[in-house]
């Protein structure tokens, strides 16, 4: 699939994911964590087979790891709000719209890495991506005041059952372990 297809169609998820993720899209993550899980052991075993380009896209891959290791620190709920902070002149939505907006831009940012890791570990990310998302959506209704936002969002993503970052964390260090080994 070419590049402009796969951006088109990461763009058109990530638009329908807000209005349609619920509650279970972490109990999605966990399934693609399996399916990483499982699909990194498959590549371990063809990885003795094609051992001649192993050390340099080795490299890239694991490059690629710490890359999106980082963005997904960046998209954590208490990390994001700890570099935007909720301005007392500011609405709800616009508070929204800007926490919305970093985490899209540090995913535009990092879009390319695609290329150099699994497609079940992508798959992992934007569901964490997209559950982020989906969690300052929902903290944002009816909120008046961007502290608000900033206060549920809180509350809401300390008392999630799993935490989907923490889960595409995992799975970007079982990739980089596959890379390694």
């Amino acid at each position: 699939m070419d590049l402009y297809v796969t951006l088109s169609l990461v763009t058109a998820l990530c638009f329908i994911g807000f209005a349609y993720l619920t509650h279970q899209s972490v109990t999605k993550v966990s399934e693609a964590v399996d399916k990483v899980t499982a699909q990194l052991a498959k590549q371990q075993a063809t990885a003795a087979e094609a051992n001649t380009d192993k050390i340099e896209t080795g490299t890239f891959r694991l490059q690629a790891c710490e890359r999106l290791t980082l963005m997904t620190e960046r998209i954590n709920v208490s990390n994001l709000l700890l570099r935007l902070p909720a301005p007392a002149d500011v609405s709800a939505k616009e508070y929204t719209a800007q926490l919305l907006l970093t985490i899209r831009e540090e995913y535009e940012y990092n879009v390319t890495q695609q290329i150099y890791v699994s497609d079940a570990l992508w798959s992992v990310l934007l569901q964490a991506r997209d559950n982020v998302s989906q969690l300052i959506v929902r903290a944002a209704e009816g909120a008046d005041t961007a502290a608000q936002v900033a206060n549920r969002l809180r509350y809401m993503a300390g008392n999630q059952p799993q935490d989907a970052i923490a889960l595409a964390q995992a799975a970007l260090r079982r990739e980089a372990t596959g890379v390694l080994l």
